[in-house]
């Protein structure tokens, strides 16, 4: 299995880009030597909103990565959308083959690398070329951001379900408190989801205005995921939980 984690989710906006961060943050604190990619980002209008506004800026920042750009999110798409309908419209083409072989070509395999895919499992990045035959090319075990709001076990047991036939193995979920008034769903979220599945939580983000910001209280947050536990678990995992 390759040395690394890819950061996947329920949907797009739950979370990914800041859990991305803080483990970024905190393997930099760590000195841990590692890496951080996102192969696709869409949205991305010019090269100064690319350095100043995107998730791989965001990420750049908080683990103080000397990487280019370049390096880091090697595919731009200016309009907002799933990346294989981006790429149509902006008059590219990119197989899931030249997909995967930009990436293994940036994965320095001593490192530790930090993947961060781009909305659900099941979200379409190339023709014929899901996120998930993404992380099943590259052999990365799976850690899962999960929105906490109503209807999320739903999407949360879906996923890991289909992560699990597909045998790639699962480091845990990492819950994510969206709304400044949880309610009673969101509260209740994490033991709700436990009772029907025994996954690994990793960790439990609380509602934080500040993660607009151009420099959130990182720190602060990392207490959050219980870092040395997904540290462990993404060198040892061999099998699906």
């Amino acid at each position: 299995m390759a040395n690394g984690i890819f950061i996947t989710g329920t949907d797009t906006g739950v979370g990914k880009t800041i859990v991305a961060a803080i483990l970024a943050y905190s393997f930099k604190r760590q000195y841990i030597d590692f890496g951080y990619i996102k192969p696709m980002e869409s949205g991305i209008p010019d090269d100064d909103y690319l350095a100043r506004r995107s998730d791989a800026a965001r990420v750049k920042k908080a683990g103080a990565l000397s990487e280019s750009f370049a390096e880091i999110v090697p595919y731009t798409f200016p309009e907002p959308l799933a990346p294989l309908l981006a790429a149509r419209r902006s008059g590219m083409e990119i197989t899931g083959d030249k997909l995967i072989n930009t990436i293994r070509n940036l994965i320095h395999p001593q490192r530790r690398t930090i993947i961060e895919g781009a909305g659900g499992l099941l979200a379409p990045l190339c023709e014929d070329f899901l996120v998930l035959d993404l992380i099943k090319e590259l052999e990365f075990p799976a850690l899962v951001v999960s929105r906490t709001a109503l209807g999320s076990i739903n999407h949360t047991l879906l996923t890991l379900d289909r992560l699990r036939r597909e045998d790639i193995p699962i480091l845990g979920v990492i819950a994510n408190h969206t709304t400044q008034a949880p309610d009673v769903a969101e509260k209740t979220f994490i033991k709700q989801l436990t009772e029907f599945d025994p996954v690994t939580i990793m960790g439990e983000l609380p509602y934080n205005p500040d993660l607009q910001t151009d420099s959130p209280d990182w720190e602060q947050l990392a207490t959050h995921i219980d870092i040395k536990t997904l540290l462990r678990q993404s060198q040892t995992t061999a099998a699906p939980q």
